[in-house]
């Protein structure tokens, strides 16, 4: 690329007027002739045997088409992304107060719920396990009775010598912190449509992976995968909920027995019932350091409350684990992780991964060593800060110049954070106090070394100039196509406006992965850059033939391509690419690209799946906190991260804003309460989200190491932007009234109640 470039440009998203004008179509505006109501039968208890259960009067129903339950289930009757543990339909037993029972069919919702209604179910209760560190126990009663533990998956890896390590530290910091069970609150609740041509079953579906949905569905159908297809629309939202698949088995069961298309849309309720939240952690952290500052040795016990199947809670603890050291050099650590069944909600992927939980802790942990060490809690963090050299305790090495240390310097750079106490008025009112708190950290882009993580798309320039990109990312609000279509300008020389991405549809367009783990910029971005080089090769060959020019003198920007060093040669692209089409040069590419990991790694991997490509983000937090009611307010955000470089400044500062506004929520407000595995509030009226006078101002630093392995030296950065706001917002409630607050989310009675321990 020469010094011509249309990134770093301030744009909004292609999709973005459609959106707030509402012309935007997604899954649930779809419609076909005939379609029914698809609707699922949910249990009364969280742990039950099904003693008897008789559809027949549901049956019988008129305008009732089909009913379904594991008997009618072709092929696998589980499903699960890492182990298969999960039932489609419930076969003897249930596990979950989410678990889907029936599935019913008809002319209308009102019909499809009478069903439901006449639908008789005995149940023998079961007891179950609530409680996540009392469910790791060895005697602890199980929460399926097809397992012999509740723990689903454990793990623990080392770097150096711990036990030395702490032996050396002059200050310790242990303690235990919990993080809750939270919903992810997509504005577009679960929706998919099945409808079957003969034996090809299509569905339209609101999800974050088309292609593994296409596998599963063939899993659970009996059906080769080219018998299936599925299509997603624009996606109202994900954050990880809609990653596993949600309805479409069941609507596929319904309409293949109804011979009829079947719609089914979870309402709200449901939704908070069903589908994967984050789950809530229970973790103990220990930090050591010398009076110098020095940290030297770290030790992390991290339990999480998968509920009753694995999903993504495995890799989601695991990544916790992965995050536990922080973005410091360590040259000591133990982490022991665990992934632990309950008939709690289903825990699974939420933005972020594991990585708000952990850092929550390591980053509240942070502080206080620097303050048993009389140090600055940024000079702290910059003095163990990891650069280029740096080997994690995972094993990763980090070869190339990283943007760690330039965020913290950033960030008190526009915080003016070491002249605070000039600005900072720390008591506006007799029962006002307000603080500043800091938080840094590190989080993995992608899935991990030794498991798939590819991206594949396809690209074609027409004659006229305009340009089709085939990728199967899901469009969930965060710009992804906006990005793709701009690479694949950038690459072509062609207007963003003149470039098309088509829709996710596994008929048409090729595997470009999951739509997570901050990768779609890093990954299909690359694939993207591959598949345009042979096409801007043949531009360019063209070019120096019309222009008689050496092929190192062109190049190309916004629908136009030229001799550099000439003002007057210049063509069209439109021009260029008829004249390439009709020269029989290659205008058609695909592109693969494949996540990097170094060949050879420098040391020995502690955890298997570990990254090797990261990004890094300071957060400095304002708060006031009232202590006459307890509430707490977050006033100002300064927010610095890495991004490699910006393809768009505009969408990083929107990721930013999203990510800290979610982050504010996941701090103060947001809470599943659970009632032995009963949801207290199942509906928005008791599940508490902040609006918009909770929306704090934000100041922004961008900061560019460019990523030598990204295209053009970006990388993701869509969950980073959550993880670092906890962690801050605890260390700026500490550093209003003193107190310590060491679960979230952090209420105004969490609060109160601390005030008035402090006083007795």
């Amino acid at each position: 690329m020469r010094a011509n470039s249309m990134l770093g440009r301030r744009r909004t998203n292609a999709e973005g007027q459609k959106k707030v004008t509402g012309s935007l179509k997604y899954t649930f505006d779809i419609k076909f002739p005939g379609m029914l109501v698809g609707k699922a039968l949910y249990p009364d208890y969280p742990r039950a045997r099904i003693a008897r259960l008789d559809t027949s009067a549901a049956e019988n129903i008129a305008g009732v088409e089909a009913v379904v339950t594991h008997q009618d289930i072709p092929g696998e009757k589980f499903f699960g992304f890492v182990i298969r543990d999960q039932p489609v339909l419930v076969i003897n037993e249930v596990h979950f107060i989410g678990d889907m029972i029936v599935g019913v069919a008809a002319v209308s919702e009102e019909i499809a719920e009478q069903a439901l209604l006449a639908i008789e179910v005995e149940y023998e209760p079961l007891p179950g396990i609530f409680d996540v560190m009392e469910a790791r126990r060895p005697d602890a009663a199980l929460a399926r009775s097809d397992i012999e533990t509740n723990i689903i998956h454990a793990g623990n890896f080392h770097h150096g010598e711990s036990v030395e390590g702490f032996k050396d530290a002059e200050v310790v910091v242990e303690d235990s912190y919990t993080t809750a069970c939270m919903d992810h609150l997509f504005l577009e609740t679960e929706c998919s449509i099945a409808i079957w041509d003969s034996d090809v079953l299509t569905v339209y579906a609101s999800g974050q992976y088309p292609h593994r949905d296409r596998q599963q569905l063939a899993e659970v159908l009996d059906l080769p995968i080219n018998k299936v297809r599925v299509i997603y629309s624009h996606v109202g939202g994900g954050f990880g909920g809609k990653d596993e698949i949600h309805t479409q088995f069941v609507t596929a069961l319904l309409s293949r027995k109804a011979k009829k298309p079947v719609k089914m849309v979870r309402t709200r309720e449901e939704s908070m019932l069903t589908h994967v939240k984050r789950q809530g952690f229970s973790i103990r952290y220990k930090t050591g350091a010398t009076r110098d500052g020095q940290l030297v040795a770290i030790q992390a016990d991290i339990t999480g409350d998968a509920g009753p199947y694995s999903n993504m809670s495995v890799p989601v603890v695991g990544f916790s684990a992965e995050m536990a050291s922080g973005c410091y050099q360590i040259p000591n650590a133990r982490v022991d992780y665990f992934t632990v069944a309950t008939n709690n909600l289903a825990g699974g992927a939420f933005r972020g991964f594991g990585g708000p939980e952990v850092a929550f802790a390591q980053e509240q942990n942070m502080d206080r060593v620097a303050e048993q060490i009389g140090m600055d809690p940024i000079d702290f963090r910059i003095k163990n800060s990891m650069g280029k050299g740096t080997t994690m305790p995972t094993g990763a090495h980090i070869y190339y110049e990283i943007g760690c240390q330039e965020t913290m310097i950033k960030a008190a750079e526009i915080a003016d954070w070491f002249n605070r106490e000039e600005w900072l008025q720390r008591q506006p009112a007799p029962h006002l106090r307000r603080g500043l708190g800091v938080a840094s950290i590190w989080a993995g882009m992608g899935i991990g070394r030794n498991l798939l993580d590819n991206s594949a798309v396809s690209l074609e320039i027409a004659s006229d100039g305009t340009v089709i990109l085939q990728s199967s990312t899901t469009e969930m609000g965060q710009g992804a196509l906006s990005i793709q279509a701009l690479l694949a300008a950038q690459m072509l020389g062609a207007k963003e406006r003149d470039v098309r991405v088509i829709l996710a549809d596994t008929d048409v367009v090729p595997d470009a992965g999951v739509t997570s783990a901050s990768r779609t910029t890093y990954m299909v971005g690359n694939a993207v850059i591959r598949a345009a080089a042979p096409i801007r090769q043949s531009l360019v060959e063209t070019t120096a033939e019309m222009l008689e020019v050496h092929p190192d003198e062109i190049d190309m920007l916004d629908g136009e391509v030229f001799a550099v060093d000439s003002k007057r040669d210049r063509l069209t692209l439109a021009e260029v690419a008829l004249s390439a089409w009709e020269n029989n040069r290659q205008l058609v590419a695909s592109g693969f690209y494949k996540m990097w990991h170094p060949d050879e790694p420098i040391n020995p991997f502690n955890y298997p799946v570990s990254h090797s490509i990261f990004a890094y983000a300071t957060q400095i937090v304002q708060i006031l906190v009232d202590t006459e009611i307890g509430k707490t307010k977050v006033e100002k955000v300064w927010a610095a991260h890495d991004v490699g470089k910006a393809i768009n400044p505009l969408g990083i500062e929107g990721q930013i804003d999203g990510g800290i506004v979610q982050g504010v929520g996941s701090t103060l407000f947001e809470e599943l309460r659970q009632d032995e595995g009963r949801l207290a509030n199942r509906s928005l009226e008791g599940y508490f989200l902040p609006t918009v006078l909770d929306y704090p101002e934000i100041e922004y630093a961008i900061v560019e190491v460019p990523e030598p392995t990204g295209p053009f030296g970006a990388k993701g950065m869509g969950e980073p932007t959550l993880t670092p706001t906890a962690p801050a917002i605890a260390n700026a409630i500490y550093d209003a009234i003193g107190i310590r607050i060491k679960s979230i989310p952090i209420t105004p009675e969490k609060v109160l109640k601390a005030l008035r321990a402090e006083k007795q």
